[in-house]
């Protein structure tokens, strides 16, 4: 019989007691259980305590205020939505150069993109034909998308760049893979220094954090198990040479190859703006701890001036 003991149901004041239990400062026990219904304490507390602690299942640093952990979940849900912002913009830039691109070059009739010779299909035979079920299904069974019944309706047919919209990040990701090389350096090219092998890296780790903001996920530490490749830019960071490039640090980088210059330069003016905020509540202690986990070099604010 397992020695693990179950977690049991607690009561708000309950839950505050645990917390004070293990040094946790509670000034406000009111506010402090309007956070706890508000958010839930596995969502909240659980979700955002490690920095905290001095070890994982010990009690709080001396000094900790539960208003932190607030400030913490507060900032890491203010971080999802700037990056999921830029995150969609050039997912919609992507999905409006792929099916531009590709119709260019093979064709713009439904039956050019439901053709699986249209793409690279020795190396990815299994990775298109689950592609093209998807976009068969959706074609029989179009009720979901009022746009693709429309077309079907009116056409018959329904070209690349209206079905293309019903594809999520991780579908864009996968098809720009398993695209033919003339195809991505194509879209690639549009990008400064930026080639097919290194855009494909990219779409696949935007597409995981992409998962992550729409699930409402923690999101400041969160890592991919597959990195970006090298760029120009990582090279003229002084002293950043990280052993994996799969942080938020590097989806950053990505905004500043695949984002347009304004439009970096604003994500980064409300990133700064936001970190100013969260240091100014959490102290430079746990600020500094933040960024490591965020993958934020001392000099990251050096990405806004760097040439790629």
């Amino acid at each position: 019989m397992s020695n693990i003991q179950e977690k049991r149901f607690l009561t708000y004041e309950e839950q505050i007691e645990l917390l004070k239990s293990k040094n946790l400062i509670i000034t406000d026990q009111h506010k402090a259980i309007d956070m706890l219904k508000r958010y839930s304490y596995y969502s909240l507390i659980s979700g955002y305590k490690d920095i905290f602690k001095t070890e994982k299942n010990g009690n709080y640093r001396k000094g900790t205020l539960f208003e932190y952990i607030v400030a913490l979940y507060t900032f890491d849900d203010y971080l999802r939505n700037i990056f999921l912002h830029e995150i969609i913009r050039i997912e919609k830039h992507i999905k409006s150069l792929y099916s531009y691109s590709f119709c260019e070059i093979y064709g713009d009739k439904q039956s050019d993109y439901l053709n699986a010779t249209n793409y690279n299909y020795s190396v990815y035979q299994k990775e298109i034909n689950d592609y093209l079920s998807i976009a068969q299904y959706t074609l029989d069974k179009p009720e979901k998308y009022p746009y693709v019944q429309y077309n079907k309706n009116k056409y018959g047919t329904v070209p690349l760049w209206v079905i293309i919209q019903t594809f999520t990040f991780g579908n864009l990701s996968k098809i720009y893979m398993f695209s033919k090389q003339e195809l991505q350096s194509k879209i690639a090219r549009e990008f400064e220094c930026v080639y097919g092998h290194h855009l494909s890296a990219m779409l696949n780790v935007l597409s995981k954090f992409r998962n992550v903001c729409a699930h409402g996920e923690r999101f400041y530490n969160y890592k991919t198990k597959k990195s970006i490749l090298n760029l120009p830019v990582h090279h003229n960071i002084n002293n950043y040479n990280p052993t994996s490039k799969n942080d938020l640090f590097n989806v950053a980088i990505c905004f500043k190859y695949l984002s347009k210059e304004d439009d970096f330069s604003s994500f980064m003016n409300t990133l700064s703006e936001m970190i100013k905020i969260m240091t100014d509540t959490l102290g430079n202690y746990y600020s500094r701890m933040v960024l490591e986990k965020m993958g934020f070099p001392e000099n990251w604010k050096d990405l806004s001036r760097l040439e790629k």
